[in-house]
């Protein structure tokens, strides 16, 4: 993840790909979606269980934040 002081700063970027924009986000978003439980409890004894209630979570997040392109789709 590389972190930009604006949108307009991440088009500069010479690396830049308009295929990922959709990934381009406040950091506040990420803190969002990367600090829910998915993350947050992957130490938890009862973990591989509970994956598809947490990942269920995580695609609530993405909904919340309004990340539904192909960037965020799980499996590629």
């Amino acid at each position: 993840m590389n972190l930009f002081r604006s949108e307009e700063h991440v088009r500069d970027w010479t690396q830049y790909d308009a295929g990922s924009a959709d990934g381009t986000m406040p950091l506040r978003d990420y803190a969002q979606l990367f600090g829910g439980g998915m993350f947050r409890e992957r130490l938890a004894p009862d973990y591989l269980p509970r994956i598809p209630q947490l990942a269920g979570e995580w695609v609530a997040t993405l909904i919340k934040l309004g990340r539904t392109g192909a960037f965020w789709r799980l499996g590629g």
